[in-house]
């Protein structure tokens, strides 16, 4: 499974919020069938919740003309 990276409201960061909702989705998932989980972010938050860092991107851009 693709978690999508998941974001607070700052007033509301602390109290387990998005921890909550990682951990429903991850559960919800092995329910479906899921083996693994995979979040595209660097993120310290992720790897307290267990990620740990398996492949590096590199993501690029150019400028339109």
């Amino acid at each position: 499974m693709y978690v999508e990276p998941v974001c607070t409201i700052p007033s509301y960061r602390g109290r387990g919020i998005a921890k909550a909702v990682i951990h429903e989705a991850l559960s919800r998932a092995k329910r479906l069938g899921a083996k693994r989980a995979f979040v595209i972010s660097d993120m310290d938050f992720y790897s307290r919740l267990g990620f740990r860092n398996k492949y590096h991107y590199s993501f690029y851009q150019k400028q339109g003309d």
